[in-house]
């Protein structure tokens, strides 16, 4: 029987979808909902001092506690039981270990929650989990409108990434010596 429901979230519209379908179980299986935020540990690179990656983690993970807390009160905490994690690890271990931790019956997550182009970059984390984990997985499948205003709000986000690299790009050629 389905009592605990793990709902991993990555911070996107189209991964909280996944949560409309997690509740609505949740309720008529008089269940609970488990929330999960993965922080994955940042990825060393040269421009970084060593404690400015933990510092990098620690914010990621207050940033992701108050994304987490956020959500669970907008899902209706108060009609269902609803726990709230945070931990640190590579996404789809830590997704797969935390149903185990948390003694979930199923995960119920999104697909693509990245966006068209993080998938083909990153792999599918939907796609390890449902390979890896011993519970059963519901990938739910975003909606065209989630999935039209992910792509959006991604095509946004580059361009302002080339507005800043262009102006960091001018200020190196004007700057004096």
């Amino acid at each position: 029987m389905i009592k605990r429901i793990l709902v991993p979230l990555d911070g996107s519209k189209m991964a909280e979808e996944a949560l409309d379908v997690a509740a609505e179980l949740a309720k008529g299986l008089s269940g609970a909902i488990v929330l999960l935020r993965v922080v994955a540990p940042p990825v060393p690179g040269r421009f970084y001092a060593p404690h400015m990656l933990d510092e990098l983690q620690e914010a990621q993970v207050r940033e992701a506690e108050a994304y987490i807390e956020e959500v669970a009160e907008r899902s209706g905490a108060d009609d269902l039981g609803v726990d709230t994690h945070v931990p640190t690890g590579e996404v789809a271990d830590t997704i797969i270990g935390s149903a185990e931790v948390e003694h979930c019956d199923l995960i119920v997550m999104g697909s693509h929650g990245l966006g068209g182009r993080g998938w083909h970059v990153f792999g599918s984390v939907a796609q390890k989990v449902l390979q890896s984990a011993k519970s059963p997985v519901l990938i739910v499948k975003p909606s065209q409108a989630a999935w039209e205003r992910e792509e959006e709000e991604e095509e946004g986000r580059d361009d302002v990434a080339m507005l800043d690299e262009t102006a960091q790009a001018s200020a190196g050629r004007l700057a004096l010596p």
